[in-house]
Protein backbone atom coordinates (compact mmCIF):
# COMPACT_ATOMS: atom_id res chain seq x y z
CA UNK A 1 0.00 0.00 0.00
CA UNK A 2 1.18 3.52 -1.11
CA UNK A 3 -0.55 6.74 0.67
CA UNK A 4 -0.08 9.81 -1.16
CA UNK A 5 3.57 9.84 -2.97
CA UNK A 6 1.82 7.95 -5.76
CA UNK A 7 5.21 6.11 -6.57
CA UNK A 8 3.92 3.05 -6.86
CA UNK A 9 1.17 4.18 -9.22
CA UNK A 10 4.04 5.92 -11.50
CA UNK A 11 6.49 3.66 -11.07
CA UNK A 12 5.84 0.00 -10.10
CA UNK A 13 4.46 -1.68 -12.92
CA UNK A 14 8.14 -0.42 -15.05
CA UNK A 15 9.97 -1.59 -12.14
CA UNK A 16 8.44 -5.20 -12.31
CA UNK A 17 9.06 -5.04 -16.64
CA UNK A 18 12.83 -3.68 -15.65
CA UNK A 19 13.38 -6.48 -13.32
CA UNK A 20 14.27 -4.52 -10.58
CA UNK A 21 11.31 -5.60 -8.29
CA UNK A 22 10.75 -9.00 -8.54
CA UNK A 23 6.75 -10.30 -9.03
CA UNK A 24 6.86 -12.83 -6.12
CA UNK A 25 7.66 -9.22 -3.66
CA UNK A 26 4.28 -7.99 -5.05
CA UNK A 27 2.24 -11.12 -4.65
CA UNK A 28 3.67 -11.22 -0.72
CA UNK A 29 2.61 -7.44 -0.36
CA UNK A 30 -0.64 -7.95 -1.61
CA UNK A 31 -0.99 -11.46 0.37
CA UNK A 32 -0.81 -9.53 3.81
CA UNK A 33 -3.56 -7.26 3.18
CA UNK A 34 -6.01 -9.94 1.46
CA UNK A 35 -5.20 -11.80 4.80
CA UNK A 36 -6.17 -9.02 6.75
CA UNK A 37 -9.47 -8.10 4.51
CA UNK A 38 -10.37 -12.37 5.36
CA UNK A 39 -9.57 -11.99 9.26
CA UNK A 40 -12.05 -8.51 8.92
CA UNK A 41 -14.75 -10.95 7.27
CA UNK A 42 -14.50 -8.05 4.49
CA UNK A 43 -14.90 -11.26 1.79
CA UNK A 44 -18.30 -12.74 3.90
CA UNK A 45 -20.03 -9.09 3.94
CA UNK A 46 -18.47 -6.28 1.83
CA UNK A 47 -20.52 -3.57 3.41
CA UNK A 48 -20.18 -5.09 7.08
CA UNK A 49 -18.82 -1.47 8.11
CA UNK A 50 -21.14 0.04 6.38
CA UNK A 51 -24.25 -0.90 8.43
CA UNK A 52 -26.51 1.70 9.31
CA UNK A 53 -28.36 0.24 11.86
CA UNK A 54 -24.99 -0.41 13.53
CA UNK A 55 -24.18 2.53 12.81
CA UNK A 56 -27.17 4.31 15.20
CA UNK A 57 -26.15 1.82 17.76
CA UNK A 58 -23.11 3.40 18.24
CA UNK A 59 -24.02 7.08 17.88
CA UNK A 60 -24.00 8.81 21.38
CA UNK A 61 -22.92 4.94 22.66
CA UNK A 62 -22.87 5.78 26.56
CA UNK A 63 -20.66 3.14 27.39
CA UNK A 64 -17.97 4.59 24.25
CA UNK A 65 -18.94 8.26 25.78
CA UNK A 66 -17.87 7.19 29.26
CA UNK A 67 -14.22 5.32 27.75
CA UNK A 68 -13.37 8.74 26.27
CA UNK A 69 -14.12 10.78 29.31
CA UNK A 70 -11.84 8.51 31.22
CA UNK A 71 -9.12 8.32 28.74
CA UNK A 72 -9.41 12.19 29.03
CA UNK A 73 -8.84 12.28 32.50
CA UNK A 74 -6.38 10.12 32.50
CA UNK A 75 -4.63 12.09 29.57
CA UNK A 76 -4.35 15.83 32.03
CA UNK A 77 -1.22 16.07 33.03
CA UNK A 78 -0.53 18.62 36.28
CA UNK A 79 2.50 20.92 36.46
CA UNK A 80 2.03 23.59 38.84
CA UNK A 81 0.14 23.19 41.87
CA UNK A 82 1.01 25.25 44.29
CA UNK A 83 -0.71 26.09 48.36
CA UNK A 84 -2.61 22.90 47.30
CA UNK A 85 -5.03 25.38 45.33
CA UNK A 86 -6.19 22.01 43.40
CA UNK A 87 -8.88 20.47 43.71
CA UNK A 88 -11.45 23.62 44.19
CA UNK A 89 -13.92 23.49 46.26
CA UNK A 90 -17.27 22.82 44.88
CA UNK A 91 -18.46 25.26 47.77
CA UNK A 92 -16.68 28.04 46.05
CA UNK A 93 -18.86 30.88 45.37
CA UNK A 94 -17.49 32.88 42.55
CA UNK A 95 -15.30 31.72 39.43
CA UNK A 96 -14.04 33.36 36.43
CA UNK A 97 -13.51 31.49 33.52
CA UNK A 98 -11.75 33.58 31.37
CA UNK A 99 -9.90 32.36 27.96
CA UNK A 100 -10.21 32.28 24.56
CA UNK A 101 -11.09 28.57 24.93
CA UNK A 102 -13.33 27.93 27.78
CA UNK A 103 -16.56 27.97 25.39
CA UNK A 104 -14.43 25.90 23.02
CA UNK A 105 -16.64 22.83 21.01
CA UNK A 106 -14.79 21.82 17.93
CA UNK A 107 -11.37 23.17 19.06
CA UNK A 108 -11.71 19.87 21.81
CA UNK A 109 -11.03 17.59 19.08
CA UNK A 110 -7.77 18.69 18.01
CA UNK A 111 -6.56 18.17 14.38
CA UNK A 112 -7.26 15.04 12.03
CA UNK A 113 -10.55 14.22 13.94
CA UNK A 114 -14.46 14.01 12.21
CA UNK A 115 -16.54 16.67 12.37
CA UNK A 116 -20.10 16.20 13.28
CA UNK A 117 -22.80 18.74 12.07
CA UNK A 118 -24.20 18.58 15.67
CA UNK A 119 -20.86 19.61 16.98
CA UNK A 120 -22.26 21.70 19.49
CA UNK A 121 -24.72 19.08 20.82
CA UNK A 122 -22.35 16.31 21.25
CA UNK A 123 -18.64 18.09 22.42
CA UNK A 124 -19.05 19.03 26.33
CA UNK A 125 -17.01 22.46 26.22
CA UNK A 126 -14.70 23.27 29.53
CA UNK A 127 -17.84 26.05 30.55
CA UNK A 128 -20.21 23.20 30.23
CA UNK A 129 -18.43 20.82 31.81
CA UNK A 130 -17.93 22.93 34.86
CA UNK A 131 -21.38 24.27 34.90
CA UNK A 132 -22.77 20.99 35.05
CA UNK A 133 -20.14 19.75 38.31
CA UNK A 134 -21.57 23.05 39.92
CA UNK A 135 -24.28 23.62 41.81
CA UNK A 136 -26.77 27.01 41.87
CA UNK A 137 -24.45 28.09 44.72
CA UNK A 138 -21.69 28.71 42.67
CA UNK A 139 -21.39 32.05 40.17
CA UNK A 140 -19.48 31.42 37.13
CA UNK A 141 -18.16 34.67 35.09
CA UNK A 142 -16.85 34.35 32.26
CA UNK A 143 -14.79 36.97 29.95
CA UNK A 144 -13.10 35.56 26.89
CA UNK A 145 -10.19 38.11 27.13
CA UNK A 146 -8.60 37.18 23.82
CA UNK A 147 -8.90 35.11 20.44
CA UNK A 148 -6.13 32.69 20.27
CA UNK A 149 -3.89 34.76 18.09
CA UNK A 150 -5.05 37.76 19.17
CA UNK A 151 -2.38 40.44 19.10
CA UNK A 152 -5.09 43.24 20.91
CA UNK A 153 -5.31 43.52 24.50
CA UNK A 154 -8.67 45.27 23.97
CA UNK A 155 -10.31 42.56 25.76
CA UNK A 156 -8.42 42.36 29.04
CA UNK A 157 -10.28 45.03 30.67
CA UNK A 158 -13.26 42.75 31.09
CA UNK A 159 -11.54 39.70 31.80
CA UNK A 160 -9.63 41.61 34.94
CA UNK A 161 -12.60 42.66 36.15
CA UNK A 162 -14.07 39.43 35.76
CA UNK A 163 -11.42 37.99 37.94
CA UNK A 164 -11.48 40.91 40.72
CA UNK A 165 -15.14 39.40 41.28
CA UNK A 166 -14.13 36.22 41.57
CA UNK A 167 -12.84 33.88 44.55
CA UNK A 168 -10.23 32.06 42.22
CA UNK A 169 -10.15 32.29 38.67
CA UNK A 170 -9.80 29.12 35.57
CA UNK A 171 -7.95 29.84 32.77
CA UNK A 172 -7.95 27.97 29.45
CA UNK A 173 -5.70 28.78 27.08
CA UNK A 174 -3.49 27.28 24.10
CA UNK A 175 -3.73 26.27 20.19
CA UNK A 176 -5.79 26.03 17.78
CA UNK A 177 -6.54 22.46 16.14
CA UNK A 178 -4.97 23.77 13.26
CA UNK A 179 -1.48 24.81 14.79
CA UNK A 180 -0.19 21.22 15.56
CA UNK A 181 -0.36 17.93 13.01
CA UNK A 182 0.75 17.01 9.83
CA UNK A 183 2.43 20.21 7.58
CA UNK A 184 2.03 22.54 10.86
CA UNK A 185 5.20 22.96 11.97
CA UNK A 186 6.01 26.42 13.73
CA UNK A 187 9.30 28.06 14.29
CA UNK A 188 7.97 29.79 17.08
CA UNK A 189 6.20 27.69 20.48
CA UNK A 190 5.31 30.26 22.48
CA UNK A 191 1.63 30.93 23.89
CA UNK A 192 -0.01 32.01 20.48
CA UNK A 193 -0.99 36.12 19.87
CA UNK A 194 -1.16 37.85 23.43
CA UNK A 195 -2.60 34.94 25.53
CA UNK A 196 0.77 35.14 27.96
CA UNK A 197 -0.13 38.78 28.61
CA UNK A 198 -3.56 38.21 29.28
CA UNK A 199 -2.20 35.31 31.86
CA UNK A 200 0.05 38.07 33.06
CA UNK A 201 -3.14 40.58 33.42
CA UNK A 202 -5.03 37.86 35.58
CA UNK A 203 -2.38 36.85 37.87
CA UNK A 204 -1.40 40.68 38.61
CA UNK A 205 -5.07 41.06 40.27
CA UNK A 206 -3.92 38.25 43.27
CA UNK A 207 -6.34 36.26 42.47
CA UNK A 208 -5.31 32.80 42.35
CA UNK A 209 -5.15 31.14 39.00
CA UNK A 210 -5.47 28.13 37.33
CA UNK A 211 -4.40 28.12 34.02
CA UNK A 212 -5.52 25.36 31.34
CA UNK A 213 -3.40 24.86 28.73
CA UNK A 214 -5.29 22.59 25.59
CA UNK A 215 -2.78 21.87 22.61
CA UNK A 216 -1.53 19.19 20.23
CA UNK A 217 2.54 20.05 21.26
CA UNK A 218 4.62 21.26 24.14
CA UNK A 219 4.42 24.72 23.65
CA UNK A 220 6.93 27.43 25.80
CA UNK A 221 5.18 29.46 28.46
CA UNK A 222 7.79 30.73 30.52
CA UNK A 223 5.80 33.01 32.95
CA UNK A 224 3.07 31.03 33.03
CA UNK A 225 5.25 28.04 34.25
CA UNK A 226 6.39 30.48 37.43
CA UNK A 227 3.63 32.35 38.45
CA UNK A 228 0.44 30.57 38.01
CA UNK A 229 -1.04 28.68 40.95
CA UNK A 230 -1.62 25.60 39.07
CA UNK A 231 -1.51 24.72 35.44
CA UNK A 232 -3.04 21.36 34.02
CA UNK A 233 -2.04 20.29 30.54
CA UNK A 234 -4.71 19.04 28.75
CA UNK A 235 -4.24 18.39 25.44
CA UNK A 236 -6.89 17.96 23.17
CA UNK A 237 -9.82 15.49 25.34
CA UNK A 238 -11.73 15.25 22.66
CA UNK A 239 -16.41 14.88 23.35
CA UNK A 240 -15.54 14.64 26.72
CA UNK A 241 -12.98 17.32 27.25
CA UNK A 242 -15.61 19.81 29.50
CA UNK A 243 -16.69 16.76 32.08
CA UNK A 244 -12.83 14.97 32.35
CA UNK A 245 -11.40 18.73 32.94
CA UNK A 246 -14.45 19.07 35.49
CA UNK A 247 -13.49 16.11 37.67
CA UNK A 248 -10.01 16.84 37.49
CA UNK A 249 -10.67 20.68 38.82
CA UNK A 250 -12.89 19.65 41.36
CA UNK A 251 -11.38 16.34 42.70
CA UNK A 252 -13.61 13.63 41.64
CA UNK A 253 -10.23 12.49 39.95
CA UNK A 254 -6.88 12.82 41.06
CA UNK A 255 -4.71 12.92 37.80
CA UNK A 256 -2.22 10.48 37.05
CA UNK A 257 -0.87 11.64 33.40
CA UNK A 258 2.92 12.34 32.65
CA UNK A 259 4.59 13.51 29.61
CA UNK A 260 5.38 11.61 27.08
CA UNK A 261 7.61 14.73 25.71
CA UNK A 262 10.50 17.23 27.39
CA UNK A 263 9.14 20.03 27.42
CA UNK A 264 11.82 23.46 26.15
CA UNK A 265 12.46 26.34 28.02
CA UNK A 266 12.96 27.88 24.74
CA UNK A 267 13.18 27.29 20.99
CA UNK A 268 17.19 27.36 21.14
CA UNK A 269 17.18 23.70 23.70
CA UNK A 270 15.41 22.21 20.76
CA UNK A 271 15.99 19.22 20.01
CA UNK A 272 15.40 18.49 23.69
CA UNK A 273 15.09 15.11 24.72
CA UNK A 274 15.81 12.73 28.28
CA UNK A 275 17.93 10.15 26.32
CA UNK A 276 20.52 12.75 24.85
CA UNK A 277 24.02 11.39 24.31
CA UNK A 278 26.56 12.43 27.05
CA UNK A 279 29.19 14.45 24.47
CA UNK A 280 31.69 17.19 23.79
CA UNK A 281 32.28 18.60 28.04
CA UNK A 282 29.32 17.72 29.62
CA UNK A 283 28.23 20.47 32.68
CA UNK A 284 28.23 18.69 35.88
CA UNK A 285 25.12 21.12 37.06
CA UNK A 286 23.28 24.40 35.44
CA UNK A 287 25.59 26.66 37.24
CA UNK A 288 28.96 24.55 35.82
CA UNK A 289 28.45 26.91 32.39
CA UNK A 290 32.30 27.75 31.37
CA UNK A 291 33.98 25.90 28.29
CA UNK A 292 31.50 23.15 28.41
CA UNK A 293 28.57 21.75 26.69
CA UNK A 294 25.83 24.68 28.51
CA UNK A 295 23.92 27.14 27.60
CA UNK A 296 24.84 30.70 29.24
CA UNK A 297 21.62 32.18 29.49
CA UNK A 298 19.24 29.16 30.52
CA UNK A 299 19.70 25.97 32.39
CA UNK A 300 20.55 22.99 30.38
CA UNK A 301 17.40 21.21 31.08
CA UNK A 302 13.78 20.99 29.96
CA UNK A 303 10.77 23.24 31.64
CA UNK A 304 9.42 19.98 32.38
CA UNK A 305 11.47 16.61 31.75
CA UNK A 306 10.09 13.50 30.00
CA UNK A 307 7.92 11.65 32.71
CA UNK A 308 7.30 14.36 34.53
CA UNK A 309 3.16 14.92 35.76
CA UNK A 310 2.26 15.74 40.09
CA UNK A 311 -0.72 14.64 41.84
CA UNK A 312 -3.26 15.87 44.20
CA UNK A 313 -1.15 14.02 47.19
CA UNK A 314 2.69 12.87 47.03
CA UNK A 315 4.63 10.24 46.29
CA UNK A 316 7.86 9.15 47.96
CA UNK A 317 10.67 6.74 46.80
CA UNK A 318 12.86 5.61 49.21
CA UNK A 319 15.01 2.04 50.28
CA UNK A 320 16.19 1.30 46.56
CA UNK A 321 17.96 -2.42 46.21
CA UNK A 322 19.22 -4.58 44.33
CA UNK A 323 19.66 -8.24 44.87
CA UNK A 324 23.37 -8.08 43.97
CA UNK A 325 25.86 -5.42 42.70
CA UNK A 326 26.77 -7.38 39.59
CA UNK A 327 25.69 -10.24 37.59
CA UNK A 328 26.57 -12.56 34.67
CA UNK A 329 24.95 -12.78 31.12
CA UNK A 330 22.16 -15.80 31.21
CA UNK A 331 21.81 -14.47 35.03
CA UNK A 332 19.72 -11.31 36.26
CA UNK A 333 19.10 -8.48 39.01
CA UNK A 334 16.27 -8.17 41.04
CA UNK A 335 16.01 -3.99 41.85
CA UNK A 336 13.27 -2.97 44.34
CA UNK A 337 12.04 0.05 45.77
CA UNK A 338 9.72 1.28 48.13
CA UNK A 339 6.84 3.82 47.02
CA UNK A 340 4.68 5.85 49.67
CA UNK A 341 1.78 7.61 49.13
CA UNK A 342 2.99 9.96 52.23
CA UNK A 343 -0.45 12.44 51.14
CA UNK A 344 -3.76 12.70 51.85
CA UNK A 345 -5.53 11.52 48.63
CA UNK A 346 -5.68 8.34 47.19
CA UNK A 347 -3.85 8.39 43.94
CA UNK A 348 -2.16 6.72 40.90
CA UNK A 349 1.52 6.82 40.10
CA UNK A 350 3.75 5.68 37.56
CA UNK A 351 6.88 4.37 38.95
CA UNK A 352 10.05 4.51 35.86
CA UNK A 353 12.58 2.82 35.50
CA UNK A 354 16.12 3.92 33.79
CA UNK A 355 19.33 2.54 33.02
CA UNK A 356 22.54 3.82 31.46
CA UNK A 357 25.76 2.17 30.30
CA UNK A 358 28.48 4.31 31.25
CA UNK A 359 30.93 3.13 29.10
CA UNK A 360 30.08 1.30 25.10
CA UNK A 361 31.79 1.17 22.10
CA UNK A 362 29.32 3.37 20.54
CA UNK A 363 28.46 6.33 22.42
CA UNK A 364 25.15 6.06 25.35
CA UNK A 365 22.88 7.84 26.13
CA UNK A 366 22.47 9.34 29.82
CA UNK A 367 19.79 7.56 30.61
CA UNK A 368 16.94 5.11 29.00
CA UNK A 369 14.05 4.48 29.96
CA UNK A 370 13.74 0.34 30.57
CA UNK A 371 10.19 0.03 31.74
CA UNK A 372 7.23 1.42 34.03
CA UNK A 373 4.89 0.37 36.00
CA UNK A 374 1.26 2.16 37.44
CA UNK A 375 0.59 1.56 40.96
CA UNK A 376 -2.53 2.70 42.80
CA UNK A 377 -2.31 3.43 46.51
CA UNK A 378 -4.15 4.78 49.05
CA UNK A 379 -3.58 7.22 51.46
CA UNK A 380 -0.68 6.45 54.05
CA UNK A 381 -0.37 3.35 51.95
CA UNK A 382 3.02 1.59 50.91
CA UNK A 383 4.38 -1.11 48.79
CA UNK A 384 7.58 -2.44 47.07
CA UNK A 385 7.77 -2.45 43.63
CA UNK A 386 10.42 -4.97 41.50
CA UNK A 387 12.13 -4.46 38.55
CA UNK A 388 14.32 -7.67 37.02
CA UNK A 389 17.56 -6.32 35.12
CA UNK A 390 19.25 -8.84 32.50
CA UNK A 391 21.15 -8.38 29.36
CA UNK A 392 17.84 -7.71 27.37
CA UNK A 393 17.45 -4.46 29.06
CA UNK A 394 21.29 -3.56 28.18
CA UNK A 395 21.60 -4.73 24.44
CA UNK A 396 22.18 -1.29 21.67
CA UNK A 397 22.25 -1.59 18.33
CA UNK A 398 26.78 -1.21 17.50
CA UNK A 399 28.23 0.56 15.10
CA UNK A 400 27.46 -2.70 12.67
CA UNK A 401 23.86 -2.76 13.78
CA UNK A 402 23.81 -5.89 15.71
CA UNK A 403 22.22 -6.03 18.51
CA UNK A 404 24.63 -6.62 21.29
CA UNK A 405 25.65 -6.37 25.49
CA UNK A 406 28.92 -5.21 26.40
CA UNK A 407 30.12 -5.69 30.28
CA UNK A 408 30.96 -2.72 32.52
CA UNK A 409 29.61 -0.63 34.57
CA UNK A 410 25.76 0.98 34.73
CA UNK A 411 23.38 2.44 36.67
CA UNK A 412 20.30 1.68 37.08
CA UNK A 413 17.53 4.68 38.55
CA UNK A 414 14.29 4.82 39.62
CA UNK A 415 11.34 7.83 40.13
CA UNK A 416 8.64 9.76 39.31
CA UNK A 417 10.01 11.32 36.09
CA UNK A 418 13.13 10.75 34.25
CA UNK A 419 15.25 14.01 36.30
CA UNK A 420 14.04 12.81 39.47
CA UNK A 421 15.57 10.05 39.86
CA UNK A 422 17.24 7.57 42.69
CA UNK A 423 20.11 5.57 41.52
CA UNK A 424 22.42 2.39 42.47
CA UNK A 425 25.17 1.03 40.58
CA UNK A 426 25.81 -2.51 39.06
CA UNK A 427 27.89 -3.85 36.84
CA UNK A 428 27.57 -6.83 34.49
CA UNK A 429 30.66 -9.38 34.11
CA UNK A 430 31.70 -11.35 31.16
CA UNK A 431 34.61 -13.44 31.83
Amino acid sequence: MDMESRSYIGNLAALVREGKVKPELIDEAVRRILTKKFEMGLFDDPFRFCDQRREQRQWNNPENLRIGEEMAKKSIVLLRNENRVLPLSKQTKTIALIGPLVRSIRENLGFWSYEWPDDSARIVSPWAGIQKKLGEGTRLLYAKGCGITDTSHAGFAEAIEAAKQADIVVMDIGEAPDMTGEAKSRSNIHLPGVQEDLVRAIVETGKPVVVLISAGRPLVFNYTAAHATAILYTWWLGTEAGNAIADVLFGDYNPSGKLPISFPRTEGQIPIYYNHFSTGRPARNDSDVNYVSAYTDLPNDPRYPFGFGLSFTQFVYSDLQLSATSFKPGGKLTATVTLANAGGADGRETVQWYVRDLVGSVVRPVKELKGFEQVFLKAGESKKISFTVDVEKLRFYNDKLQHIYEPGEFRLYVGGNSRDVKEIPFTLVVE
